[in-house]
């Protein structure tokens, strides 16, 4: 099967993502809501892409490819429909991050700095009543100031983390009873560093 990636004509396989296409062709997507080899669900649309032929901006972690796809990267429109879906995480976002923080390791800076996204373009807002760190287990933390609830670690935590509320309300939460489901690897997923080591 072939699809059109960036004008250039490449082999894929059935049921494999976008996204997974496109990192083997050398071609990196900016994404926070998706890992390799972890359960996901598109939440923050900063991978999106354009199918060309429907005309349509898609999310590169979900979508499947099709034969005869044409799928654009790279445009501007692309681009500024990345930047505006940054622009608005950032806007529910602290933003000084406290310590812990490894600036390099954190992609939504990383992606933000990238696409020149702007920190207050949209009025800030915040749910948030308890902003103190969460202890998990052992060394493992949670802090909640820094999630941009893009669910890696509710879909990955074996029943941990759970969502509470809608909207702007939602959050990440973790019930007490299931603090020893958390799986420490999750630190390594997190795009935000909300879940860390000390």
């Amino acid at each position: 099967m072939k699809i059109k990636l960036n004008q250039k004509e490449v082999e894929v396989k059935e049921g494999e993502k976008i996204i997974e296409v496109a990192h083997r062709n050398g071609i990196e997507i900016p994404a926070l809501c998706y890992a390799p080899g972890y359960k996901h669900q598109s939440s923050c649309m900063v991978c999106v892409v354009k199918n060309c032929r429907t005309n349509q901006i898609i999310p590169s972690c979900t979508t499947l490819v099709e034969e005869g796809m044409n799928i654009d990267t790279e445009s501007e429109e692309v681009k500024n429909f990345r930047k505006q879906s940054l622009e608005l995480l950032l806007s529910d976002h602290i933003v000084v991050c406290r310590p812990p923080c490894d600036r390099d390791k954190c992609r939504l800076r990383k992606y933000a700095t990238e696409y020149r996204a702007k920190w207050n373009k949209y009025p800030r807002y915040s749910a948030i009543k308890d902003t103190s760190p969460q202890h998990i287990k052992n060394n493992f933390w949670f802090d909640v100031t820094k999630c941009i609830r893009c669910g890696l670690c509710v879909h990955n935590s074996n029943d941990g983390f759970t969502f509470k509320g809608r909207g702007f309300e939602m959050q990440v939460v973790l019930p007490e009873e299931s603090i020893n489901n958390v799986d420490e690897s999750l630190c390594g997923v997190c795009p935000t560093q909300a879940l860390y080591r000390v």
